[in-house]
Formats: structure tokens, sequence, C-alpha cells
């Protein structure tokens, strides 16, 4: 990540999350619904929306020290980023802050665009610290 924009950092995180891990939903793994902690994605062979919103998020905060929040919508999470640089595209503001939407789960979407039939106006959002 050394010596890229945030944007750049970010679409290479984004980009790796949504193609790397192989989606199904926990009630036909698990029986029920679970969140897996960051960690538990790289380990366990199947994830699913909120898994990789937790995942990326964790590794934005860590590699990219970039503020983060999750984005609840009705049966779908995703993630937003406030970036210290100007970035387009679909946005939540809290607080004062931009926080660019970043859907993990949403495959090839760049950064800034959320997945059809969500809605940003109505999402909760669950500030990271």
């Amino acid at each position: 990540m050394k010596g890229r924009s945030e944007l750049s950092a970010m679409e290479r995180l984004l980009n790796w999350v949504q193609t790397a891990f192989v989606y199904e939903y926990d009630d036909k793994v698990w029986g029920c619904d679970r969140a897996f902690f960051a960690e538990e994605s790289l380990f366990y062979p199947y994830c699913d929306c909120e898994d990789r919103s937790i995942l990326l998020s964790r590794l934005v905060r860590d590699l990219l020290g970039l503020k983060v929040i999750l984005v609840f919508y009705p049966g779908h999470l995703a993630m937003a980023v406030h970036f210290t640089e100007e970035v387009k595209g679909d946005y939540i503001m809290l607080d004062g802050m931009k926080f660019v939407i970043c859907d993990p789960t949403y495959i090839n979407a760049p950064v800034g665009k959320t997945m059809p039939n969500m809605n940003n106006s109505k999402a909760t959002v669950i500030l990271l610290e």
C-alpha cells in the first residue's frame, strides 16, 4: 500500500475482499446467523456480507488508518470509508464527515458504488472506533 493514494489502496483492498472468498449464507453453513471476527473470515471456507464488511473495515483501519462505518440495510451489511482526500461516489454523512460506500460483497463494484436496491438514506450506521 506504500506510495499509493488512499483511493488506490482502498480499491486494492476492496477488490481483494470482493473476490478472494467464497460467499455462502450463514443459515446454510451454520444453521443460523453468525458474524465472524475479521481473523475468522481468513480461516473458514465461506463468508457472507457481514463477515466481509467486518474484515474489510479492520484492514482499512489497520493498514490505511482511515475511519470506517458499517452500513446496515435490511438483509445486507456493507461499509463506508472516510477518506482524507476527495473521493467521488455514493456516500453517507455522519457527524459532518463524508463516508464513501465500499461494498465488499458487490463483486467488482468500485469504491463509491452502492448495491442495487439499497437505500443509503434509510441505512443504519455503526461507527467503528
